[in-house]
């Protein structure tokens, strides 16, 4: 989980009123006797909107070149592979279920990512695919909570989340020659990997979940 500030609920509201000033305005004309804003999401619901914000979405880990004992090798150089003109090796994911805190604000869940075909092109020992197979991925996000003045919280603000690939498989086949270069590779696409992909998913995150009432508190 990242660190994050904390502030005290009037500092709290007033960013409210600046990062959702619709929203904002909502929690102060209310009358204060409903158990919940009327546009509050359940627990739940906010746990489901955080997973269907992720899942599917594609990140990209960028063509690479550069040569080692004389052989001059590209990486990952699939044109429009991640989409949208962009080229590079395309990684789709999956979201399960999260859990946390929503006084904290901290949440974390499993997921995965589809096999990852990497291509690898040479200038002597020819062209071949490294797989990356079985990917397991584990997410965590941090918000900002603010008490919303019934029996719920709402959301301010989230800090930069984070993706971990937790396990995978590799497979090639590669020239033998070749296995300096692929051992020292993988591990930079993984990092690559799981830095595009914590930037991939904030853009849907800040939309879908962020600006939320989730009450009641009190109930599962």
């Amino acid at each position: 989980m990242f660190n994050s500030i904390r502030f005290s609920a009037g500092a709290a509201l007033i960013l409210a009123a600046f990062a959702a000033p619709v929203a904002a305005a909502d929690l102060l004309i209310h009358d204060g006797f409903e158990a919940c804003w009327v546009t509050a999401k359940t627990k739940p619901q906010f746990l489901e909107s955080i997973r269907t914000s992720i899942d599917g979405t594609t990140a990209c880990i960028a063509p690479r070149s550069g040569s080692q004992s004389g052989v001059g090798y590209t990486i990952c150089q699939t044109t429009n592979g991640c989409g949208g003109g962009v080229d590079g090796c395309g990684v789709t994911m999956q979201a399960g279920i999260f859990s946390g805190s929503f006084v904290t604000g901290a949440f974390a869940g499993p997921g995965s990512a589809t096999n990852i075909a990497i291509p690898v092109t040479t200038t002597v020992l020819g062209n071949c695919t490294i797989n990356l197979t079985g990917v397991s991925l584990a997410y965590s996000l941090d918000y900002l909570m603010q008490n919303d003045g019934t029996d719920g919280v709402y959301s301010v603000d989230l800090m930069p989340p984070g993706v971990s690939i937790t396990n995978y498989a590799t497979s090639n086949n590669c020239n033998p020659l070749l296995a300096g270069v692929i051992a020292s590779y993988v591990p930079q696409a993984i990092a690559a990997a799981e830095t595009n992909a914590a930037l991939a998913i904030e853009p849907d995150l800040r939309t879908d979940t962020l600006g939320q009432s989730v009450c009641p508190l009190s109930a599962p």
